[in-house]
């Protein structure tokens, strides 16, 4: 291409002074358009010729000419016209040529090993050529086993290759892209001295496409791109082990060490932030005795108590840390009313507020070296694909805040943000807030408790956000509670504490919330937010930052004290003014259109109020106060952050949705527990079923799915995580459960939850998935309130002994509260209905917007507050539990140091699990491979031996009498399902590179199968297979493929009828490795060698043919084991074409059979102990985020590459039609659901009702949970695994 200064070179203009003044002249240049099309025709003559620039491009076209002259060698030995077979693999690569064929191959020639309709075709029968020179044999139509199951030898071809595409990021800003601070010198230096007036211009920067079809548009051209050095273990959710780094960045030295180095890696090491001292924590000392630098000589004299001593004074000492970011204690003062107009009011002290300035803490954090994982640019993501015209169109992809619409207009109004220098020319960046704060109980015994704010910055991913020892929490303050000295002073000065304490307590921790967030919102920070703030980042270049809140993440009780308004008032949402009675209406048009009107903030209702309060002694909540803050549940406190951001900051849009909270932990576990009222309605009986059916799921993955607990009914201490598993695994097991129109209902209703669930909790967005998920929410909506009116009216619902117990425990701390005695009550259970009145409900349409305006729900999940927990708890149980903010803020800090004192990277996602997977020297070595088989030789087994010991199992079926010898089983023909001559069919096809690798090559003859031998005659067997795979989101995951457990694989299908199936899937029954050696003439290892093979013994699993599946239908796929009268009821399978493992779940209605394999002694087809099989199986699609979008339609982003095998599974019907969910309701059905009346009574002001669930209530959290069991923990290596763990 020509100089970016110059244009075409037949162009007579130029040269320009900037590329934006070329970029535009070229916009009308005649001469440059010319130009381009001459370089389009070059490149489009050197793709013919693969004369192309990169060497791999023309290492593929190579081999395709290669096929392409095989092709035509074959033809002409057929005697095909040589033009015909050139043009049918010009015109189509994956078509076939029809040939009439006169006279076959002489047996013995190099076409004996041809499909047998070649070797003896029917008179004027079509013969199939593929375009790689190999006859074809042409379809049969499908033909079904005496059980209905498709015979899996003529249900097509075997498993189509599966092609691994690695991930890679949106495609990165060149080098000549990004915006220079400074002119070029060649610029500066210039003779051309041209009057010019200087106007800023705009203008866009669009990146090419990635494999994906991925590009970006930036509204400016950025200065820094952080993804432009991004590497294939950045984009892994595999763990990675500690790398320590020699070289230092200028910026991590910030602050000098007050310890040698042997004591700084020493005393790093004990504050690592590890409470225990686990093998792998030894592992880590060894590594730092054994470290060059470590010298015993400098550890005399060492005192670990002193050296944090020393740590500690160094970071308190303002002159010594330049950022002054360390913690600071004060107190804070809230003014409490005196009930009485002659009595004025007054401020009580409430100490130990532990907080760092917020300024401090972005200047530290612009920085550090993890600020060059910093976007300071937005952008959008788009996405080139191809609508059902055949036409390419893009789409927008949402993935984290920073291509999120609230971050390109913010930086949008940075254009004309002021600045309190004039002559300041410095890039103006946005620093994206976000904000967790929740209380939390330090210790499972005792009242210690903590209420952290945490402030994290979307300017960086979120997956470096979620990570734990990343450094990307930062803890900004710790909020005291009110004293029970000050409540004391408190209950003698107010007048009205007798019978107002609890209004007056309520009043005060308002006050006292709003009270801190007002002085760390200090006139510093209101300065920067107006004017910016001048920083020094990590690159040394100077920027001015302006900071921004984008998200505040909490659940309910706390959005409540963020918004100002009463919990469970007339007007119980945060965000908008639905009225109470109108919360089960969620979806529906009047719901929707309501929402348009957010909430503001009526501050001067509540400074009228507060007047009254303060000055009059009105009482907090009297008549005046009710009559006009009632009506929108506003409370007469003063908002800390409309009042200092102004009254026009759109705090309702600020708090963001709470998934875990809002649907996990309250819709969902609403609905399961009425659920299980029903199953005690019908029968005790049918809630011990639930319960061994449970205990009979099998786990997923890792962590994925794991191990329910004996009573699941019981719901006993379960986390976030285990709703989240009982809810993708609910549909098998409440099936058939209840009755008949019931159940239906019941699946559909299954299905649809656990579908929005897995939509709203994706991590990569499309405007396919989120208009989608706008038409589920309203489906999801109308079919909980049929539910709920059906199961009202046809079942006798009343407390379980759970939540009897845990209202009378209410009734009690209640009563001890008012100071009152208990009241025995009548211990008869109360009736229970399913209730949708409330806000967690309601809050459900908001998602969509949600996600609109700020990207994914994994960016803001309550999630990462949970996670960050578990760093005060742990450095809670360290000290001596006296001043526990305070030791807790010095232990912080001195993990902090500790990481910037070891020099560790940005990204360190240690796990418990795979620890050892990925290191600094192979990470991308073992990413890149699509799967990965041990080395070890140790499990080697006699394939003569092999078979003799599985002489009685169908699995390996062989005929014996007396004796076996390996010559037996060579010539074994007469037995079509036998391990070895099904072992070398496979090895031969994968060598002769069959266009279909597998196991149905019913060509081969004893006499080829004679060419194939194992070397030693043995083969290897390996315990676990590790399957490497690119998920949705365009990152790289990996599947544990054991035949002990997770032993189910899903791979594309080799059908491409209309209707059928996109996967295949099978059990794996051993994993092997073996060294082939074969002298077949088509395929002879004799100069290359012995070749040593990966393959898998496998187990087939076919397509229920009468079961409709798919999101139409509303049912997950069925699967059954192929019976093992079909000859390929077991097999071989080439790894390379396994996706990844999925998830079946036994059909617990369909019950077991031993029809499928008619044996009950041991087999390895079996688990041990087991004598007969499920009759079918579940397929798992909503087990984590990477195989639900596997099966939405069209696939997700990272899937790509194998989309065409999506559109195959849509017939006629299109029962993946994503339109077509809501399909079936007419104009009147909708006027009708629009104005549907309350099912439930109408519930009071302060929450009570008759009987049915509060949103707070016992249903929600009054059980023997604690609060902090939001998010389950494992041990020190535990990283956040939502149960969407992986991918």
């Amino acid at each position: 291409m020509s100089d970016p200064l110059q244009c075409a070179p037949e162009c007579k203009r130029g040269p320009f002074l900037s590329t934006q003044a070329t970029n535009r002249h070229r916009g009308g240049c005649e001469a440059w358009n010319a130009y381009v099309a001459a370089q389009a025709l070059k490149r489009g003559y050197d793709e013919v010729s693969g004369e192309d620039e990169d060497p791999a491009i023309t290492r593929r076209k190579k081999q395709k000419r290669k096929k392409l002259e095989q092709a035509v060698a074959r033809a002409e030995s057929l005697s095909l016209p040589r033009s015909s077979i050139i043009a049918t693999h010009a015109k189509a690569s994956s078509s076939a040529v029809t040939l009439e064929q006169s006279k076959g191959p002489e047996i013995g020639t190099a076409e004996h090993l041809t499909p047998r309709a070649l070797l003896s075709p029917e008179p004027n029968s079509p013969v199939y050529i593929g375009i790689d020179g190999q006859p074809d044999e042409p379809e049969l139509a499908p033909e079904m086993t005496a059980a209905g199951r498709p015979i899996r030898s003529t249900r097509g071809h075997l498993p189509a290759r599966y092609l691994d595409v690695l991930p890679q990021s949106a495609p990165a800003v060149g080098s000549s892209q990004v915006e220079n601070e400074q002119q070029p010198a060649e610029q500066q230096n210039s003779p051309l001295t041209l009057p010019r007036i200087i106007l800023i211009v705009r203008d866009k920067l669009k990146t090419q496409l990635n494999v994906f079809g991925l590009w970006r548009e930036y509204p400016d051209r950025p200065s820094h791109d952080p993804d432009g050095e991004v590497g294939l273990e950045d984009l892994s959710n595999l763990p990675r082990s500690e790398e320590y780094r020699d070289d230092e960045h200028p910026e991590d030295a910030r602050d000098d060490s007050p310890l040698n180095p042997t004591q700084t890696l020493l005393t790093g090491w004990q504050n690592n932030g590890n409470s225990t001292k686990s093998n792998s924590e030894m592992d880590g000392l060894t590594h730092i005795l054994q470290r060059p630098d470590f010298d015993v000589k400098e550890l005399k004299g060492y005192n670990a108590q002193a050296a944090n001593e020393k740590i500690t004074k160094a970071d308190e000492d303002w002159e010594h840390n330049r950022f002054k970011d360390s913690f600071i204690e004060t107190a804070i003062e809230i003014e409490v009313p005196s009930g009485s107009p002659q009595i004025p009011s007054k401020k009580f002290k409430i100490p130990q507020l532990l907080y760092r300035n917020p300024l401090s803490v972005i200047r530290a954090a612009f920085a550090d070296r993890l600020a060059s994982q910093f976007h300071f640019a937005p952008f959008k993501l788009f996405q080139e694909i191809d609508d059902d015209n055949g036409e390419t169109i893009s789409q927008r992809v949402q993935t984290d805040i920073y291509n999120s619409d609230v971050f390109l207009e913010e930086h949008k109004n940075l254009r004309r943000a002021p600045t309190d220098d004039k002559d300041c020319k410095r890039e103006k960046v946005v620093a994206a807030l976000m904000c967790w704060s929740d209380a939390t109980q330090l210790a499972n015994f005792g009242t210690a408790k903590l209420w952290p704010i945490y402030m994290l910055f979307g300017n960086l991913s979120k997956y470096i956000r979620a990570s734990p020892n990343s450094g990307a929490v930062h803890h900004l303050a710790y909020i005291p509670t009110i004293p029970d000295s000050v409540k004391h002073e408190i209950s003698k000065f107010n007048v009205n504490w007798k019978t107002q304490a609890k209004e007056i307590i309520a009043h005060c921790n308002r006050e006292l919330y709003h009270a801190v967030w007002r002085f760390l919102l200090n006139d510093a920070f209101l300065h920067a937010y107006k004017y910016g703030i001048v920083i020094k980042c990590f690159d040394g270049v100077e920027r001015r930052v302006y900071p921004r809140f984008f998200t505040y993440s909490a659940d309910y009780p706390e959005k409540v004290l963020l918004a100002t308004i009463r919990e469970r008032g007339l007007c119980p949402c945060p965000r908008c003014l639905c009225p109470k009675e109108a919360l089960d209406r969620m979806g529906l048009h009047q719901d929707m259109k309501m929402r348009d009107k957010l909430r503001v903030f009526l501050h001067d209702k509540v400074k009228l109020t507060r007047e009254w309060i303060y000055e009059q002694g009105i009482k907090i909540q009297g008549s005046a106060v009710q009559r006009i803050l009632k009506a929108t549940s506003s409370v007469p406190t003063m908002n800390a952050f409309t009042g200092r951001l102004g009254l026009d900051f759109n705090l309702s849009r600020m708090l963001v949705v709470d998934l875990m909270h809002e649907f996990e932990l309250g819709v969902w576990k609403a609905l399961f527990s009425h659920l299980i009222r029903i199953l005690y309605a019908v029968g005790q009986q049918y809630v011990e079923e639930l319960n061994h059916r449970f205990r009979q799921m099998p786990t997923f993955g890792f962590d994925t799915i794991r191990t329910f607990a004996n009573n699941a009914s019981e719901m006993k201490k379960l986390a976030a995580r285990d709703f989240e598993d009982l809810l993708q695994c609910a549909i098998p097991v409440f099936e058939g459960l209840l009755p008949g129109p019931v159940n239906s209902k019941l699946m559909t209703l299954l299905y649809r939850a656990a579908e929005w669930h897995a939509l709203a909790k994706l991590r990569m967005h499309t405007e396919k998935t989120l208009d989608y998920m706008e038409t589920l929410t309203y489906e999801f909506g109308k079919l909980m309130r049929q539910f709920q009116d059906l199961s009202n009216n046809s079942f006798q619902t009343y407390e379980t002994d759970r939540e009897t117990t845990a209202r009378y425990r209410r009734k009690e701390k209640e009563a001890i509260a008012a100071g009152a005695s208990q009241q025995n009550e009548n211990s008869g259970r109360r009736r229970k209905f399913l209730n949708l009145l409330t806000y967690k409900w309601h809050a459900l349409a908001d998602y969509i917007c949600s996600i609109r305006w700020f990207g994914p729900t994994d960016s803001f999940s309550t999630q990462l507050g949970e996670l960050a927990h578990r760093v005060v708890k742990k450095l809670y149980s360290l000290g001596n539990k006296k001043k526990d903010p305070r030791q807790i803020g010095r232990r912080l800090r001195r993990l902090e140091w500790a990481k910037r004192a070891a020099d560790r990277r940005g990204i360190h996602t240690k796990r418990r699990r795979q620890q050892r997977i990925l290191n600094a020297g192979n990470a991308a070595e073992l990413l890149a491979a699509h799967h990965h088989i041990g080395l070890s030789a140790k499990n080697k087994h006699n394939i003569g031996s092999f078979v003799k010991a599985h002489y009685d199992d169908p699995a390996a079926q062989v005929s014996f009498q007396f004796t076996c010898t390996l010559d037996i089983l060579l010539n074994a023909s007469n037995y079509c399902q036998n391990f070895y001559p099904k072992l070398q069919d496979h090895l031969l096809g994968r060598l002769m590179d069959r266009k279909f690798d597998g196991d149905t090559h019913e060509s081969f003859t004893d006499a080829d199968r004679n060419h194939i031998r194992l070397k030693g005659g043995s083969f290897i067997s390996l315990k676990t297979c590790r399957i490497n795979y690119t998920t949705y989101d365009v990152r790289r995951d990996q599947d544990t493929i054991n035949p002990s457990n997770h032993a189910d694989v899903m791979m594309l299908s080799g059908e491409d009828a209309a209707g059928a199936h996109p996967y295949w899937y099978a059990r794996v029954l051993g994993i092997f490795r073996a060294t082939t050696i074969s002298s077949h003439p088509n395929a002879s290892t004799t100069k290359s060698g012995p070749v040593e093979m990966e393959f898998l013994w496998v187990r087939w699993l076919g397509i229920d043919p009468g079961h409709q599946s798919g999101s139409r239908n509303a049912r997950l796929p069925k699967v059954g084991f192929v019976p093992e009268s079909d000859p390929f009821a077991f097999g071989f399978l080439d790894p390379a074409h396994v996706i990844r493992g999925c998830h079946l779940m036994p059909a617990f209605s369909d019950g077991r059979t031993s029809e499928l394999l008619e044996t009950e002694k041991p087999t390895v087809a079996r688990k041990e102990g087991e004598k007969d099989d499920w009759a079918y199986f579940y397929v798992g699609i909503f087990v984590d985020r990477d195989m639900f979008m596997r099966y939405f339609p069209g696939g997700g982003v990272g899937h790509v590459a194998n989309r065409k095998f999506f559109k195959q599974g849509e017939d006629s019907t299109n029962d993946n039609d994503i339109s077509s969910i809501s399909s079936d309701l007419g104009a009147d059905e909708l006027d009708v659901l629009d104005t549907e009346e309350i099912s439930l009574e109408e519930m009071s002001e302060d929450g009570s009702d008759d009987g049915s669930d509060d949103d707070l209530g016992d249903e929600q959290g009054d059980s023997n949970d604690d609060d902090d069991d939001d998010l389950d923990v494992g041990g020190d290596d535990w990283q956040w695994d939502d149960g969407y763990g992986s991918p």
